[in-house]
């Protein structure tokens, strides 16, 4: 696609579409886009007031305001003002200068979509397969067009794509309704299930004829050939070239060769798949088949609702019937609080340690759990309850024992790699060391290298310094090997 930036700036004939006064501008551009379709495009602006003013919307309107409006639709282009001089009956009109309005020709475009685009819902979409049927006959009658006269193959041109613009767009526009939350909300109401097996029937029977004839057409359009192919899309730019247009200047031929190349492509892959894109056709045919398959499941959940809603019914009148046998007021209660619960409860939500996770045991089973209930209110003081403590002297010193022996035992194991007042280790490399020293000397390490003397203390109150060096060296321990520098630690003596 080739952008022009020069013609992407503002389309001011589109500016009454969002303008302050709007609802006055869209009702002056709709009545002359009615009158101009019976042939009455030339009106004043006496007539367009008298016009509004039929409608109550416009009761309190004047003239004045018609009339601004009108110059202001003429400098967006919407409307073209003309003055006839021949319809002048006084000097004073002739110097008021009153002008007879038409509507231009891109706004007759503009509101023509407007209006398109506001029945887009509230007309009925259909797919025909006879659209189908015209596209084969016309790719068939391909290669003989060539030899015509420039009308008819200007007028083959024009019916092809005319034919396979509606049948793109309705069949769009078509799946549109069902991919949209309309559409949604629409297959899931009860209303739906009325017309479901018509929907149904009616796409299917579209589908059946979409596979006969893309198969046909398909095999139409790789029989033409690129040879044929080029020729066909030559003698098509041929008899555009020929058709004369109103507007002066040069004509954008490459503009034109490539809008009928890319029509042919476009149509072309449509029906035709390759290595790499999936036609258009299939992925139709398989939206299709996801639209019946989605139909059918909520019909399927709505009519397993609906059964649901009866068999409940059923249950209720059951119930009912068992309320009425009743004896008296307590068998009533008891059938109530089985069927409805009971009425009047309170919930205490806590959080305690469980005796087993396992779903399969009984709450019945387990030892009942004794919690404390205070009222809520704000002058209730506990009971302040007095009690002794108990004296764990004897339990801390037995903790304390074992945590000197065990630091006394760690001493002694780090003891066995220092040699000399040093612990290189490198010289550790032909020794498995336990987790625990190597994570002491890393400690010792991590230590060392936060202050700038490289200076520390071990747990043990003995002080060392320690030595950097660019070598490497392995620590083998009991839980792997572990990389590191070839650090040297140097105690002072005791």
């Amino acid at each position: 696609m080739q952008f022009q930036p020069e013609h992407m700036g503002q389309l001011s004939e589109a500016a009454y579409l969002s303008s302050d006064n709007v609802v006055l501008y869209r009702s002056i551009v709709r009545y002359l886009y009615h009158e101009k379709e019976r042939y009455h495009s030339r009106l004043s602006a006496d007539e367009i007031f008298d016009a509004l003013k039929t409608d109550s919307y416009f009761a309190d309107l004047e003239i004045e305001k018609v009339k601004l409006a009108m110059k202001q639709l003429t400098e967006w282009g919407n409307v073209t003002a003309m003055q006839d001089p021949r319809r002048v009956r006084t000097i004073e009109e002739y110097k008021n200068k009153v002008y007879h309005y038409s509507i231009s020709e891109r706004t007759v475009v503009i509101e023509r979509a407007v209006m398109e685009a506001e029945n887009l819902f509230s007309e009925g979409n259909t797919i025909s397969a006879s659209l189908l049927i015209r596209i084969d006959r016309a790719i068939c009658r391909a290669k003989e067009v060539i030899c015509q006269d420039s009308y008819a193959i200007s007028e083959w041109w024009h019916d092809l794509q005319e034919d396979f613009k509606r049948l793109e767009q309705s069949f769009s526009d078509y799946l549109h309704i069902f991919y949209s939350v309309e559409g949604e909300r629409l297959m899931q109401s009860v209303e739906f299930l009325l017309y479901k097996d018509q929907f149904i029937k009616y796409l299917r029977d579209f589908i059946q004829k979409l596979q006969h004839d893309s198969v046909m057409i398909e095999h139409h359009l790789l029989a033409i050939g690129t040879e044929n192919r080029d020729k066909i899309l030559d003698a098509v730019f041929r008899s555009e070239m020929d058709i004369p247009r109103a507007k002066t200047g040069n004509v954008d031929e490459s503009r034109i060769r490539n809008n009928i190349i890319g029509q042919w492509e476009a149509l072309h892959q449509w029906f035709i798949s390759d290595s790499e894109n999936e036609s258009t056709c299939s992925t139709a045919m398989e939206c299709t088949n996801e639209i019946i398959s989605k139909m059918l499941r909520n019909a399927a959940s709505r009519m397993q609702l609906q059964n649901s809603g009866l068999t409940k019914r059923q249950d209720y009148l059951t119930f009912l019937e068992l309320f009425a046998a009743c004896d008296d007021v307590q068998e009533a209660h008891c059938l109530s609080a089985h069927v409805f619960g009971a009425m009047q409860m309170e919930h205490y939500q806590y959080h305690t340690e469980r005796e087993t996770d396992s779903i399969f045991e009984n709450a019945a089973d387990l030892q009942p759990q004794i919690f404390e209930i205070r009222p809520a209110n704000r002058t209730y003081k506990p009971r302040i309850r007095t009690h002794g403590f108990s004296v764990r002297s004897e339990e801390k010193e037995r903790k304390r024992q074992e945590r000197l022996l065990a630091i006394e035992q760690e001493h002694r194991m780090i003891a066995d790699y220092i040699q000399d007042h040093k612990l290189r280790i490198a010289e550790l490399s032909d020794k498995v060391v336990p987790e625990a020293f190597r994570i002491t000397l890393l400690k010792w390490i991590a230590f060392a290298n936060q202050n700038q003397s490289h200076t520390g203390i071990t747990d043990f109150g003995q002080k060392f310094r320690l030595l950097y060096s660019s070598e490497q060296a392995v620590l083998h321990c009991t839980d792997g090997d572990l990389t590191m520098p070839d650090y040297t630690i140097l105690f002072e003596e005791p």
